[in-house]
């Protein structure tokens, strides 16, 4: 039951006061002078923005949030029957803002916040910022935790009832986009980003408000290359998880980071669509169980590249794929649009119950070939050994034979060399064959 003093947000509401009691209140606290300010770089300047104090429950959570990119997909993906706007639709519904709760709960964990707070003794320091309607720009993580252990045990975390926030002046989501990155560079991105959540950020500030890769490293102190590789590593992914059924599991590729980087600077040194589709097929499968590549997916996955004739003979030796009619009219036009047999190689090599099998294929080849360079490097070993020593020698003869060289100790150096020039030459009298 309700009365007329009841304010207008409910009284058991954890998430996020309604908006005309947001702003209500924030203009009820903003008339009031405050001594205490925060200075951040907003707009293009210097602003000194007001802090004020206001209930835990007020604000809320900004869908938007770098952060849980990856988290929000995957959420998505887990439960497909909640709906499919919860995290693009309206952010005032008391699900969306629950379930942003729980994620950014979820990496709070991750990240020792929440285990911070817990110490009664570290409260709150700087302010959280908040948009003009209410929404957490900076400090979702913090309000989070703190609502969560005020929320657990009211009596010991008392201190978090209220909180401090300073509010932006109006701004666009472009500019809030800016201060967001203005503010993660700061504390280094990449300490509190896996590499799937910061590429899934970007691609959502791409399409939600048109930042072009350029931008995007402009706002994140990056280069351009770096942006686009990011770009291209997300897209291998997708394709990944896609073609396990996984799609938007991003959890499933956070570990697997310099395995996609691999992958994109890999692919381009191979010609040929259906080479560079056996190629990708084939890293998918080193992908999903990479302790039977010897965990070392770094180095497994070039060595594809360097090793893909052998593995494609392999592969057709197991699975003999017909090969597919082309259009040779085409193969006019665009020249050779792919070898006959790759497409189907790599159709065949994806699916299900021929994974495990193409696996372990690919990885006898990638080891066979390694052990057939051990081999070839013993076998030059001793040749490499005197052509050093030979080089070694040209060079005391062209720079050292000179009147002030110290000349104490050369003569037996000589002898010693003599000796295992004699030892060498012996071996050679009984082992080649005139």
């Amino acid at each position: 039951m309700t009365n007329d003093n009841m304010p207008l947000f409910l009284a058991n509401s954890r998430f996020g006061w309604s908006k005309p009691a947001r702003i209500e209140e924030f203009n009820k606290l903003q008339s009031i002078n405050s001594k205490a300010t925060t200075r951040i770089v907003f707009q293009g300047k210097n602003v000194d923005i007001p802090i004020i104090r206001i209930p835990i429950e007020l604000p809320k959570y900004r869908m938007a949030n770098g952060r849980t990119a990856s988290l929000q997909a995957e959420h998505l993906a887990k439960h497909p029957n909640i709906r499919a706007d919860m995290f693009s639709g309206d952010s005032e519904l008391w699900d969306a803002q629950e379930t942003q709760h729980n994620l950014l709960l979820q990496l709070a964990k991750q990240s020792d916040l929440q285990k911070y707070f817990e110490e009664t003794c570290n409260i709150q320091v700087d302010p959280l910022l908040l948009d003009e309607k209410g929404f957490v720009v900076n400090g979702n993580r913090r309000l989070s935790v703190w609502r969560e252990l005020l929320f657990q045990i009211p009596d010991k975390y008392s201190h978090f009832r209220y909180i401090d926030v300073a509010i932006l002046p109006h701004s666009n989501e472009k500019e809030i986009d800016r201060l967001e990155a203005t503010l993660q560079i700061e504390k280094d991105i990449k300490a509190d980003y896996s590499w799937d959540a910061q590429a899934n950020m970007m691609l959502a500030k791409q399409k939600r408000d048109g930042f072009s890769n350029k931008e995007l490293a402009e706002l994140y102190s990056m280069k351009e290359s770096e942006v686009k590789e990011l770009m291209d590593m997300l897209n291998y992914a997708d394709e990944y998880l896609t073609s396990r059924n996984k799609k938007n599991l991003w959890s499933q590729v956070s570990d697997h980071e310099f395995a996609f980087k691999r992958m994109v600077a890999s692919r381009p040194k191979i010609s040929g669509v259906g080479s560079q589709e056996i190629f990708t097929q084939a890293a998918f499968t080193l992908i999903e169980k990479p302790e039977e590549a010897g965990g070392r997916l770094y180095d497994a996955i070039p060595a594809i590249v360097e090793s893909l004739d052998i593995v494609k003979d392999k592969l057709q030796e197991e699975f003999q794929v017909s090969p597919i009619q082309t259009d040779h009219s085409v193969d006019d036009l665009f020249g050779e649009v792919c070898e006959e047999i790759d497409l189907p190689l790599a159709l065949e090599i994806q699916k299900p119950e021929n994974i495990d099998k193409a696996r372990k294929i690919i990885v006898e080849v990638i080891e066979s070939q390694k052990q057939l360079k051990k081999d070839a490097k013993s076998a030059n070993y001793l040749l490499d050994c005197c052509a050093r020593a030979q080089a070694q020698l040209s060079a005391a003869v062209q720079d050292g034979l000179r009147p002030e060289s110290k000349l104490q100790g050369v003569s037996y150096q000589l002898d010693q060399i003599q000796i295992q020039v004699d030892k060498i030459r012996y071996f050679l009298s009984q082992h080649v064959k005139n």
